[in-house]
């Protein structure tokens, strides 16, 4: 443990002698994240060059211009004999904005497609000749014994939020609309940051957020052309089976390019930490950091690994990760509550050390795609947001076929509060969902999908 740092700490949050101990808890923290960063990037390096080279990732050309980007970058790393250029630092800025917006295009289509993954999958038992002959009432008892299992109330909503999304959606669009101003006004008195959470949810579930870096992936955009074109109420065999094809030819595409931008995010974040801090750390650190290095030169000459190689640059660091893991985490809960105001940073020309810190911490949350800089929140009250969301899903509705508007249905009343307080009453919707639903295929399928999850729980 940093014994030093944890000090500085404790005499900070006792309000201490704080021109002394914030200089001297900032630089030992940073020293922290730089060590932590430096360990994962070799690690993540090594692990995504070799998958590369090995043929066990393949590289789309989308991507290539970024393995290509932060390989180049190991030859800065190796030495320590001059700071990091400044423009690396903001290049690799850019570069995590570019892999930020291609993953933000990646889930957006994910999130689209899944509407028409959705159709499909009721067309199925109808398609492939599997329709069951489905009583509502022996189905409601099935479905009953599994959503009230136990007496667990979190249990109880995560199932019948799960259950609900999978049931057949029999409601007009107007009781849809009073559905959603219903349940979604518990978020009426949230914050600007939990409401701009919420309708993105709610946006992407409905398939209607659209953001920058759709262009990047035709495929995806051709695929998703296809299946807009087609008319669900009247499709033949052949063309369910063609749909079928191209859905999980495009599925597969992007969760393979996905886990490529995954990867090359965690490079991106570990690197861009490596930066922010390297001007501050102490000599102890960089000795800590000497096998990172010597990985950094290997991946900076294309150079093949022998496992002997690799043994002894991460021995010099075995265990290490593990103890600085532990170290951060019960740190980073005081960062937030240290005594430091902005004009105090300033005086003590502490400003730029301080954000560099909060920058590394931001980027060493399982959240890769955090944004270091939080932008101005837009003042927008909760009637405005809601209107603007009732107002784009109507407008969906109004425009999509019947079987996607149930998709959208669905999925937007699974990311939505429940609005039963009684068992009774769950059972009412389930029944009611049931028996207005006179397509068997549709029908068996809602079932079956039900019959997964409660063999999943």
């Amino acid at each position: 443990m940093n014994q030093e740092l944890v000090k500085a700490r404790k005499e900070l949050m006792a309000k201490r002698d704080i021109e002394r101990n914030l200089p001297c808890y900032l630089r030992n923290l940073a020293g922290v994240y730089y060590r932590m960063a430096n360990y994962n990037l070799a690690m993540q390096s090594v692990s995504f060059f070799e998958g590369v080279e090995e043929g066990d990732i393949e590289l789309p050309k989308e991507a290539k211009k970024y393995a290509d980007y932060f390989r180049k970058q190991m030859s800065i790393l190796i030495s320590r004999d001059s700071a990091v250029p400044a423009e690396a630092l903001e290049k690799t800025g850019l570069v995590r904005k570019e892999l930020t917006t291609a993953m933000q295009a990646l889930t957006a289509y994910t999130d689209i497609l899944y509407l028409h993954e959705y159709v499909l999958q009721r067309l199925a038992p109808g398609m492939e000749g599997t329709v069951e002959d489905i009583d509502s009432n022996a189905a409601l008892e099935e479905i009953s014994s599994f959503l009230f299992l136990d007496e667990d109330k979190e249990g109880l909503l995560a199932r019948t939020s799960q259950t609900i999304s999978e049931l057949p959606v029999r409601m007009t669009k107007a009781k849809f609309m009073e559905w959603i101003r219903s349940t979604a006004s518990v978020y009426k008195e949230a914050d600007g940051e939990t409401l701009d959470r919420v309708f993105y949810m709610l946006y992407s579930s409905a398939g209607l957020y659209e953001p920058e870096g759709m262009e990047l992936f035709p495929a995806c955009k051709e695929a998703l052309e296809f299946l807009n074109s087609l008319e669900y109420r009247a499709l033949t065999k052949e063309q369910y089976d063609t749909a079928k094809e191209k859905l999980e030819e495009v599925t597969r595409f992007i969760s393979s390019v996905s886990e490529v931008y995954f990867s090359l995010m965690e490079i991106a974040n570990s690197l861009m930490t490596v930066y922010f801090t390297e001007s501050y750390v102490m000599p102890v650190d960089i000795e800590a950091t000497k096998g990172c290095r010597e990985i950094y030169r290997m991946l900076a000459e294309a150079k093949s690994f022998t496992e002997a190689e690799l043994v002894e640059a991460f021995e010099s660091f075995e265990g290490l990760p593990e103890e600085l893991e532990e170290l951060l985490f019960s740190e980073e809960a005081y960062f937030d509550e240290l005594p430091v105001e902005e004009k105090l940073l300033e005086a003590m020309m502490q400003k730029t050390l301080y954000t560099r810190v909060m920058y590394a911490r931001r980027l060493h949350t399982s959240s890769l795609f955090v944004e270091l800089e939080k932008g101005s929140e837009k003042e927008l009250s909760f009637d405005t947001v809601l209107d603007a969301f009732c107002e784009a899903v109507a407008d969906a509705l109004e425009k999509g076929q019947r079987a996607i508007n149930r998709a959208v249905m669905a999925r937007v009343i699974q990311n939505l509060p429940l609005p039963f307080t009684r068992k009774s009453d769950i059972q009412k919707y389930v029944l009611a969902s049931l028996e207005n639903c006179h397509d068997m295929s549709e029908k068996t399928a809602a079932l079956r999908a039900i019959r997964e999850l409660a063999e999943g729980m």
